[in-house]
């Protein structure tokens, strides 16, 4: 069992925390982000991806689900379900089968579609106490 915890407290320090998790990706496909509205996963995805070689990567809060090229043309999704509503939108939105992809996968809100997930994924969960993040990461 891999569970490991970083506390930041600058932006600059979320590069450490990214260089973790891509190392993850080479045995682990499914990254789960858990944290309140503003916490920063979506800047330590962006950053994670950055170190997989992306060179532009943005939140996909309106378009839900963001496709990048990685290094040797590595597929990675960024997903965000803050938006979705019901179980429906999973299956219509493609989701199911990025989530049964190979392809590396970031979900940011993943509680809002639990009942689709395997129970191998990689846990990303960060906590805001006095400006600091505390990034727990478990698989």
């Amino acid at each position: 069992m891999y569970n490991k915890s970083f506390t930041v407290n600058k932006l600059s320090e979320v590069n450490n925390v990214a260089k973790e998790i891509a190392s993850l990706t080479k045995a682990n496909n499914l990254f789960l982000f858990e944290g309140e509205m503003g916490s920063g996963k979506t800047t330590l995805i962006n950053s994670v991806v950055s170190t997989l070689g992306v060179k532009d990567s943005n939140s996909p809060t309106f378009s839900i689900i963001n496709t990048y090229l990685g290094d040797n043309s590595q597929t990675i999704y960024h997903v965000d379900c803050y938006r979705i509503e019901d179980e429906n939108e999973v299956e219509n939105i493609g989701l199911l089968e990025i989530i049964n992809d190979q392809n590396l996968c970031f979900i940011e809100w993943p509680q809002k579609i639990y009942n689709f997930l395997p129970s191998n994924c990689v846990k990303v969960s960060i906590t805001v106490d006095k400006g600091l993040r505390e990034i727990n990461i478990k698989i």
